[in-house]
């Protein structure tokens, strides 16, 4: 049940209310017909406080803890299942009863520890996915999370078999030729590039490298041959959080020459910056590739993130200091290192994503969610699709009220005959009805009615990122469990 918040904080009401209760059930109802050759689980993991934040004021949408939602799809038919991921400081929690962690984006009063708790929260709300026949569910402040991928039972933290020691970024990317996984680490100044084998799930590549300030790293981009990162004004500063100020800090005198990308070669580890030209954020990156002698970057630009350096005993409004961002193209010559920059489409949005067959090689097609309009109640509006080749965008909006679409993911019909030859799943908030429903939509006809609506018996609050695992990959990792082929990782 959602519970109601003595506050007017925007992220702690609609689409983004807490709801207290896991759920499960079987045979949703669903209007249209599930696609037969859609069979295997999405995976979503939301923001969903479990407790009042201790200041309802300043709480952000990123400091929710992690719910895991599976939807499970499989001859028509669905079933649904939502867990709490069972972290440590989670725990110190549920024993006290209320929030003891104060947040972390915008300051607040901290509660008592007790002894022995963690100094500092792993929300483990921010991506998860199927690797290592593990469900393992990611938060860049600390390491990753293992569970069974169909009870969603929490089974301990997940190190990469003792490779990673303190944190690693939620998002991941799967090669998409080795099936190898590939990912980095921000500490501080200092990123680490990381591959995981496919089939050890072993580190067997990592290089570090200091990039001066330190960086709120989110995302990154690769290609064939470079691992893309942008050193931006936004600012994760770990100091000022025991203070009780602002984590995130948007600081534009920290870089001498504004925003830069910085690449590194994933063959030599050899690194080269290049000036991006103003004060800018990326958020969130379609894809990179290289082309004709220079590196593509497609993602989306923002042009401020954070509190302003000179606001920080003071916060200014979340809604204030992330405005929507926009859809842009740079392109570094990688003979002379100069970047063009480009904005591709003027609608905004965010959690772009593609048909990942295409990461790391030119594509034609990107999605993401339009944010064309800050609501009162919500921050996404409508499902897009950008097409690259005819530089247009389709924009579709949900039926009968729909609204605050998550991110869309992305699969591919059997024996895909294109790019686009795909569904789109996305999770969309019925406000009548107070719940959520997962839409289907052909990802190479979008239109406002979609291929079927799986109704929810709960909803899901509006959370980040997922992914979705077929029905081998699922029945592997489901097996692999129940014959105790591995044992759960390393206990917190």
């Amino acid at each position: 049940m959602s519970i109601p918040r003595p506050t007017d904080n925007k992220f702690l009401h609609g689409p983004f209310a807490p709801w207290r209760e896991e759920n499960e059930a079987y045979d949703l109802q669903v209007d249209g017909e599930i696609p037969a050759d859609l069979s295997g689980a999405l995976f979503r993991v939301t923001s969903n406080p479990r407790f009042q934040p201790r200041n309802t004021d300043r709480y952000h949408w990123w400091e929710g803890d992690g719910m895991v939602c599976g939807i499970y799809l499989r001859d028509g038919r669905a079933a649904y299942r939502t867990r709490w991921v069972e972290s440590d400081s989670m725990k110190v929690e549920v024993e006290a009863g209320e929030a003891v962690y104060s947040g972390f984006v915008n300051g607040g009063t901290p509660g008592r520890l007790p002894d022995g708790a963690p100094p500092a929260k792993n929300v483990a709300n921010t991506n998860v996915g199927i690797f290592d026949d593990r469900l393992l569910v990611y938060y860049e402040g600390g390491l990753p999370h293992a569970m069974d991928p169909e009870t969603l039972k929490t089974l301990g933290t997940y190190d990469f078999h003792g490779g990673i020691d303190v944190l690693c970024t939620a998002h991941y990317k799967i090669d998409p030729d080795s099936g190898d996984m590939l990912f980095f680490a921000a500490t501080g100044p200092t990123i680490t590039w990381y591959r995981a084998d496919v089939k050890t799930a072993e580190i067997i590549d990592s290089h570090s490298f200091d990039i001066g300030v330190p960086v709120l790293m989110h995302d990154f981009a690769v290609s064939d041959h470079y691992a893309v990162f942008f050193v931006t004004p936004a600012q994760f500063r770990l100091d000022l959080i025991p203070q009780g100020r602002p984590g995130v800090v948007w600081d534009e005198n920290s870089l001498d020459h504004g925003t830069q990308i910085v690449l590194m070669d994933r063959r030599s580890h050899q690194v080269t910056w290049h000036e991006a030209g103003g004060q800018f954020a990326n958020t969130h990156f379609f894809n990179a590739y290289e082309q004709d002698g220079e590196l593509v970057i497609d993602g989306h630009r923002i042009t401020r993130l954070g509190t302003p350096a000179d606001r920080l005993a003071a916060p200014i409004g979340s809604h204030e200091w992330f405005p929507p961002a926009l859809p842009y193209r740079w392109s570094v010559d990688l003979a002379t290192g100069r970047v063009k920059e480009e904005m591709i489409s003027g609608i905004a949005g965010e959690f772009p994503k593609i048909n990942d067959a295409c990461l790391g090689r030119p594509h034609r097609y990107g999605y993401f969610v339009t944010t064309r309009g800050l609501a009162d109640d919500t921050l996404s509006d409508g499902l897009a699709r950008h097409d690259y080749l005819l530089d247009h965008t389709t924009v579709v909006e949900g039926p009968d009220g729909l609204t605050s679409p998550g991110e869309p993911v992305f699969v591919a019909r059997e024996d895909p005959r294109g790019e686009d030859d795909g569904y789109l799943l996305s999770l969309w908030w019925n406000r009548a009805t107070g719940l959520s429903e997962l839409l289907i939509h052909d990802a190479a006809d979008l239109r406002r009615v979609p291929l079927c609506r799986v109704k929810l018996p709960s909803r899901v609050p509006f959370g980040f990122h997922g992914s979705w695992a077929d029905h081998q990959t699922l029945d592997r990792a489901v097996a692999a469990c129940r014959n105790g082929q591995w044992l759960p990782p390393a206990v917190t």
